[in-house]
């Protein structure tokens, strides 16, 4: 069983312990995200691994979760998987940023206390999708629509134009 993880950690302190975190937080603690989702059940899994790469302070890490959306096709929910990985190389200043390895992610710390579930709640919000939808036709109306098949109601409002003509 996984353990529930911290909401905030000095991540400059986390570097010096080479710390690893790996836990769940329930999806209804991610204020932002409850706003784009269908439902709030279930629980996102994250693993944080703090350290020191080619000079670099960093934290490298994993999220996955299963979240409800609502399909932009017919607008009943649809479920969708959660992958993202992450590294970040931790700076103060943006001049630090700006000379980060290409493999870094930059991201500004502080030497207080930040919030861990803010940034993975970021991930996941990043790694969403653009448009919510069912993998296959999800309604009759899309399935005819994509057959071709014609509808049987057929009225033709201007058929009687046709006998006026000749």
């Amino acid at each position: 069983m996984q353990k529930k993880l911290p909401v905030t950690v000095d991540f400059l302190k986390q570097v010096e312990r080479n710390a690893c975190y790996e836990g769940n937080w329930l999806v209804r603690e991610f204020e932002r995200l409850a706003e784009l989702i269908c439902s709030d059940v279930g629980e996102v899994q994250a693993r944080l691994k703090f350290g020191t790469r080619a000079g670099t302070h960093c934290l490298d890490g994993s999220v996955t979760t299963e979240l409800e959306l609502s399909c932009q096709r017919c607008l009943e929910p649809v479920r969708q998987v959660i992958n993202s990985t992450f590294r970040f190389g931790l700076v103060r200043s943006e001049e630090e940023a700006a000379s980060l390895p290409d493999e870094f992610e930059p991201l500004l710390v502080s030497d207080s206390e930040q919030s861990l579930l803010e940034l993975v709640e970021d991930e996941i919000l990043l790694s969403l999708p653009l448009v919510a939808r069912h993998e296959n036709e999800c309604s009759e109306i899309l399935q005819k629509q994509v057959n071709n098949e014609p509808t049987q109601d057929t009225y033709k409002p201007f058929a009687a134009l046709k006998d006026l003509m000749s």
